[in-house]
């Protein structure tokens, strides 16, 4: 949480809220058992397994989530209003005290979390399918996996931000 304090405190020095830029944000913390997962906004993190069931470990801050949340509308519906991708929460001059969610996960075995913003998940948002972009390769060469998947997002339609971070668990720790 104290990142994410320091982000807000440095986009709202950066003008009044009607000039201001105002971002989503996470962060993942991964250790020798657990994932700590922080944001606000519609960034997404997931767990990535051949050897468990892929899953979103996030949920989103927008519209779109709210109306499938009530049952007011399917999640196919939702995301294909006009409205799908409008944030009820971000950081920026415009929020007076930006209210995060933070949950920590325990990976079963063997796989990869993946944070990510709507420019790789509009194209991809199940973890399932994901996970078949991702895996194996992430496992062994995140770097080249992610190359892959801001890549696939490209080709899909590239219409928004692309970030892509892997970090496989448990973590490995180089030779000397």
């Amino acid at each position: 949480l104290a990142a994410m304090r320091q982000a807000h405190l440095a986009l709202s020095s950066l003008g009044t809220s009607a000039q201001a830029p105002s971002a989503t944000y996470i962060s993942t913390t991964v250790s020798g058992n657990a994932v700590t997962v922080c944001w606000l906004g519609d960034s997404r993190a997931y767990w990535l397994s051949t050897e468990s069931d892929s899953e979103r470990l996030t949920t989103d801050d927008s519209l779109a989530e709210e109306m499938v949340t009530h049952g007011d509308l399917t999640e196919a519906q939702a995301m294909a209003s006009p409205q799908a991708h409008v944030i009820t929460r971000w950081l920026g001059a415009d929020v007076a005290e930006p209210q995060a969610h933070v949950v920590r996960f325990e990976p079963p075995g063997r796989g990869v979390v993946l944070v990510c913003s709507d420019g790789l998940w509009n194209y991809r948002p199940d973890a399932a399918g994901l996970a078949k972009l991702a895996l194996p390769d992430a496992l062994n060469d995140p770097l080249g996996a992610a190359s892959d998947m801001v890549r696939f997002a490209i080709e899909a339609g590239g219409m928004d931000n692309i970030t892509v971070v892997l970090a496989p668990f448990p973590l490995v720790r180089p030779a000397p």
